[in-house]
């Protein structure tokens, strides 16, 4: 069933006077900025485990610990943020990140090393969802305030630098600096994005020190969280499907450049375009397509996004010329970004439901979960049966998710 727009937010930050154009316009800049260098790593951190010399189960090992702070961390998160606000924790995961760009990870590209590289991926893992979640969580309270065409705003920011700016600038950088500077230059990066961060993020609230913490507050939380989500079909849905669409752009991110470059034999900077392809359908799918999609039931939305996801896994799966390749990076960023828009409508509902501080971190553990699944499980089947092998397993789950919406989206139209 469609979700109706969302009551207003319960939250007293929310609706207390916040000038909404500068707000709004800070979070997109810090979406650019934070997306750019996570952008930049994701490219840059497997082709440097490559030049290592790394297997491609330690090639899906580096590029899946981006996702693992995300998965441990994006429950405490939500208790976090209502006791510090969400400029502290941004900053804090700011200044974990740029020490690992700018110090540690060009002391692995000067001492070689994949074990090194290992241990600086994990470190950065465990300090992104304290620059991620804060601004999702942000823009998820004004969305009541803004228009539907703006729905995708927030995500296309993040994924502009993700999907295109991050890459590009990674295959001009390690062309023509290589990998130390590169870093180095990420680093910078989030150094601009802390500054913009004072200005549009929120301090703790007044009243956030009287607010319970320590374990025992956690734990309470956690167990809150879990009822959240056993009694909210639509958020359990909603989680489910971003789960699978991450497990989709985390194998896509790390095995589409070794598919393109081992097995069709491109050049580093061609196989980092088909990222950047992906990336540019998304971010103007993103831009120009929440107004059309919200003429639409989201049950509907979401079957289209699975079908173009299916697409995608099946010519990646079974590609037999270069050209598919592209085809299917395509696809993908449309999917994509169907899936996106209505994902974040309805995550906003359940953001105005339960309030931000029990499901803010919640709403963002199912993407990382997929991502981790995606480029761990997605190493071992690349290591035995070759990069293609984790498109096609990827197939078959878009079939059955394509089959259960179908399914479900005809239920819903058959309640109007």
């Amino acid at each position: 069933m469609q979700d109706r727009p969302p009551a207003p937010s319960a939250d007293p930050r929310q609706d207390a006077g916040r000038p909404v154009g500068a707000t709004l316009t800070g979070l997109l800049l810090i979406g650019v900025l934070v997306g750019t260098t996570n952008g930049l790593s994701r490219v840059a951190l497997p082709l440097f485990a490559t030049s290592l010399g790394a297997q491609p189960w330690q090639v899906g090992l580096v590029g899946g610990l981006g996702y693992t702070g995300l998965l441990l961390l994006a429950l405490p998160m939500g208790l976090w943020m209502e006791r510090h606000g969400s400029r502290a924790l941004f900053g804090f995961g700011v200044a974990v990140a740029a020490a690992m760009f700018a110090l540690a990870l060009p002391a692995v590209a000067a001492w070689g090393g994949v074990g090194l590289l290992v241990a600086v991926a994990a470190m950065q893992g465990l300090a992104l969802p304290f620059r991620v979640v804060p601004v999702h969580a942000e823009f998820l309270l004004l969305m009541p305030r803004l228009a539907p065409a703006q729905a995708g705003w927030n995500r296309a920011a993040s994924m502009l630098g993700m999907f295109f700016t991050g890459p590009t600038l990674a295959a001009l950088l390690i062309g023509a600096l290589g990998y130390a500077w590169a870093f180095r230059i990420a680093g910078a990066l989030l150094v601009v994005a802390w500054a913009m961060g004072r200005h549009a993020l929120e301090p703790a609230h007044p009243a956030a020190a009287a607010l319970p913490g320590g374990w025992g507050a956690l734990m309470a939380r956690t167990r809150h969280s879990a009822a959240v989500l056993r009694d909210d079909a639509d958020l359990r849905r909603t989680m489910a499907i971003d789960f699978l669409t991450q497990m989709a752009v985390g194998y896509f991110a790390v095995f589409v450049l070794v598919l393109a470059m081992r097995v069709f034999h491109l050049p580093v900077q061609a196989a980092a375009g088909l990222v950047t392809l992906q990336g540019v359908v998304f971010v103007a799918l993103l831009l120009a397509g929440g107004h059309w999609l919200s003429r639409w039931p989201q049950g509907w939305t979401y079957l289209g996004a699975c079908v173009c996801l299916l697409l995608q896994a099946v010519l990646l799966g079974w590609a037999w010329a270069p050209w598919v390749l592209w085809l299917g990076a395509a696809l993908l960023g449309v999917g994509l970004a169907v899936q996106g828009i209505t994902s974040v409508n309805r995550m906003a509902v359940a953001l105005q439901r339960h309030g931000r501080g029990r499901v803010g971190g919640l709403i963002s553990l199912g993407p990382p979960a997929g991502g981790v699944l995606g480029t761990l499980v997605g190493g071992v089947l690349s290591q035995h049966w070759g990069p293609q092998s984790g498109f096609q397993v990827l197939a078959v789950g878009f079939g059955v998710l394509c089959w259960f919406q179908w399914r479900h989206a005809l239920a819903a139209s058959a309640v109007y």
